[in-house]
């Protein structure tokens, strides 16, 4: 039985792990850069530890969570274990009590500062005809 169980979470694993590698890098980091993460941080002035799940990190995996035909925290942490065995890293614990800790510390001021940011980041980037009325 528990041979079954170990080949299932390695098919699951090896499936996350091909869609993570599809994109090269963390779903959504193209668009949500550390620097933004960081001033959505010091603008709500919260202090983090440096864990596996700071804010950027919890910040892509629950937008992938929220994205994803399947919402469950169990999920969300598998695709994230994928990732960072795809990257070479070790994997976190599959757990999800402390990816559902690191969401709640994100307060509510967060999100709506990282959206501010990212907006902003992407309007200079923007190329000034698509900015005419």
């Amino acid at each position: 039985m528990r041979d079954l169980t170990q080949g299932r979470l390695r098919q699951q694993i090896n499936f996350l792990r091909r869609q993570f590698l599809q994109d090269g890098e963390q779903p959504f980091a193209e668009v949500f850069s550390s620097d933004a993460i960081k001033q959505a941080l010091v603008s709500v002035g919260d202090d983090w530890v440096d864990r596996i799940y700071t804010p950027l990190v919890t910040m892509w995996v629950f937008l992938g969570q929220v994205l994803s035909a399947d919402h469950a925290c169990r999920a969300a942490v598998a695709r994230l274990i994928a990732h960072r065995i795809s990257r070479g890293q070790l994997p976190c614990s599959a757990e999800t009590s402390a990816y559902c800790q690191a969401r709640k510390r994100l307060p509510e001021e967060f999100f709506s500062e990282a959206a501010r940011g990212v907006g902003q980041a992407l309007q200079s980037q923007a190329k000034p005809k698509w900015l005419e009325s």
